[in-house]
């Protein structure tokens, strides 16, 4: 097979997989799916002694426009999921944190994530699961390997 096959054929078997989207979903959740992302990013990057995190910060890391965070924020407050804090020192500044409706909803989706993985690599078998993990962390190096390069090589431009 030609290399441009190899190429289309890889492809194709992504984008069928893009079909499921939602494949680590026992049921629909309760919240958009750009919703979720952010709760769970929330709850994953809070330390017990931070109030939250400015979303001004959330758009910077989720590389999201400010109405996005917004939104996004609004529509998890009216739903119970978040809650912004007010700084004691500075009114001003706003932090947004999950609630505990919040953190029980992450736990249920991590909990139906992991028993629906659980599920996919049972039938895949242990070799064909440690080969799909062993190529998947191949292919994060050679991608972490080439953002290197291409940092090291702006550097070098005066970027």
């Amino acid at each position: 097979m030609s290399k441009p096959d190899l190429v289309m054929e890889f492809l194709e078997a992504l984008r069928g997989l893009r079909r499921y989207r939602r494949w680590y979903q026992g049921r629909s959740l309760p919240i958009k799916h750009n919703e979720m992302m952010l709760l769970m990013f929330l709850n994953h990057n809070l330390s017990e002694d931070c109030l939250g995190i400015q979303p001004s910060e959330l758009g910077e890391i989720l590389q999201l426009t400010r109405p996005a965070v917004t939104s996004l924020v609004n529509s998890l407050e009216e739903k119970g999921y978040v809650e912004r804090i007010n700084d004691a020192e500075d009114r001003r500044v706003v932090f947004v944190s999950p609630t505990s409706q919040g953190v029980e909803l992450i736990n249920y989706s991590k909990q139906q994530l992991a028993q629906n993985i659980g599920e996919i690599l049972a039938s895949l078998g242990e070799k064909d699961t440690q080969e799909l993990i062993r190529i998947t962390r191949k292919i994060r190096n050679i991608l972490e390997d080439r953002e290197t390069e291409q940092e090291r090589s702006s550097e070098l431009c005066g970027n």
